[in-house]
C-alpha cells in the first residue's frame, strides 16, 4: 500500500512539472500579457507624429504706416455704439474692449483673409501673420456694463470697430464657436457723432 501511494505521489508531481513547463512554453500569464500590450500602446502613441498645424498665412498687401496714421490725428467726432450683433440665432454680446481700426488696404486684406466671407471669425492669430506695426495704429475703448462704448476726438475717414462676441443663448447648443470676432463699419464725418452698427456687416 505504501509503495502504491508513493507511486501516485511521484506521478502527480511529474504531471505538475509538465503543466508548469507547458505554461512556460506558452508565454507569460494573462496579466503580464496585458501589461505588455499597454506598454506597446504607450510606445505607439508616443512615437505617433503630432497632427500638422495649419499653414501660416501672410497678408498679401504691404503695411503702410502713412495710410494708417490718421488714427493718431486729433479730430472733432465722437464714435459711439453698442457692442451687440443680431443674427438669426439670436443676439450676441461683447465684453471687454473694442478696437478702432483705420480703413487701409492692409487692414481690408487682413479682414478678408480672416473672414473668408463669414460674419465672424474665431482664433484670429492662429494662422495669420500680422505686421508688427499694425497694433500701433489702433485705438481701444472699454465696453460699459450696458454694452456701450465711445471713441472721442476721432479724425474724419472710414474705420472699422472690432469686438469679440459671445453666444449667451444656453438653448443653442449647436452654435460654434462660442466666441467669435466681428467688425462694424463706420464713416466718420468732421464733427458730431458717428454710430457703429455691427449688424450692418463689415463693409469689406
Amino acid at each position: 500500500m505504501i509503495g502504491a501511494r508513493l507511486l501516485l505521489v511521484a506521478l502527480a508531481g511529474a504531471q505538475l512539472s509538465a503543466c508548469a513547463s507547458e505554461r512556460s512554453a506558452r508565454g507569460p500569464s494573462p496579466a503580464a500579457s496585458f501589461a505588455s500590450l499597454d506598454d506597446a500602446e504607450i510606445a505607439r502613441k508616443r512615437d505617433k507624429p503630432a497632427p500638422e498645424r495649419a499653414a501660416l498665412v501672410k497678408v498679401d498687401v504691404e503695411f503702410d504706416g502713412a495710410e494708417a496714421s490718421r488714427i493718431t490725428m486729433p479730430g472733432h467726432t465722437r464714435v459711439v455704439g453698442v457692442a451687440k450683433m443680431v443674427l438669426n440665432i439670436g443676439t450676441l454680446h461683447a465684453q471687454g474692449e473694442v478696437r478702432l481700426v483705420p480703413h487701409t488696404d492692409y487692414a481690408q486684406a487682413r479682414y478678408r483673409t480672416l473672414f473668408k466671407g463669414l460674419r465672424c471669425f474665431s482664433d484670429p492669430d492662429a494662422f495669420l501673420i500680422t505686421d508688427a506695426r499694425y497694433a500701433s495704429y489702433l485705438r481701444t475703448a472699454t465696453i460699459g456694463q450696458d454694452g456701450r462704448f465711445a471713441f472721442d476726438h476721432v479724425y474724419p475717414g472710414r474705420y472699422w470697430v472690432e469686438a469679440t462676441f459671445e453666444n449667451q443663448n444656453e438653448l443653442d447648443r449647436d452654435y460654434k464657436p462660442r466666441l467669435c470676432t466681428s467688425i462694424g463699419y463706420v464713416e466718420v464725418p468732421d464733427g458730431g457723432e458717428a454710430v457703429v452698427d455691427f449688424s450692418a456687416g463689415p463693409g469689406l
